[in-house]
């Protein structure tokens, strides 16, 4: 039987995998194996909770922790670290702390059609919510 190259994983040039490149990586650099894990607790937390993951995926890439956060949305540090947990917050709310993370709040409505149909499609951007 002919091996396909699709079955083996891509190498790199020093003759690794980019897995294994990560591991070894991981095992010298502390803030690369802190960076994994927080990365790994996202892709978790958004299989339940997209929008919680989202917003603690932002909150990481911007270097902002939540006490951060809570004081520039004029809120609580346990109630974002509730939002990020999974809690959803109302959408003024839900609108602010994006606005803290540097990013617009859309709403895509969907129409419910049948199968053979394709659905009709609604975004509304929301109108600043936020005091300026």
């Amino acid at each position: 039987m002919r091996r396909l190259a699709s079955d083996t994983p891509p190498t790199r040039a020093q003759g690794r995998t980019a897995a294994e490149g990560a591991r070894s990586r991981a095992e010298r650099d502390p803030a690369y194996r802190e960076a994994r894990a927080e990365y790994a607790a996202i892709r978790e937390l958004a299989k339940q909770y997209p929008v919680a993951a989202h917003i603690r995926e932002r909150r990481y890439e911007l270097g902002m922790t939540q006490q951060q956060v809570a004081e520039a949305v004029g809120t609580s540090h346990s109630f974002i670290s509730r939002v990020e947990g999974g809690h959803l917050p109302g959408l003024p709310v839900l609108q602010r702390i994006l606005a803290v993370l540097d990013e617009d709040f859309e709403l895509t409505i969907v129409e419910r059609v049948s199968v053979d149909e394709e659905p009709q499609r609604s975004t509304i951007r929301l109108p600043d919510l936020v005091a300026s």
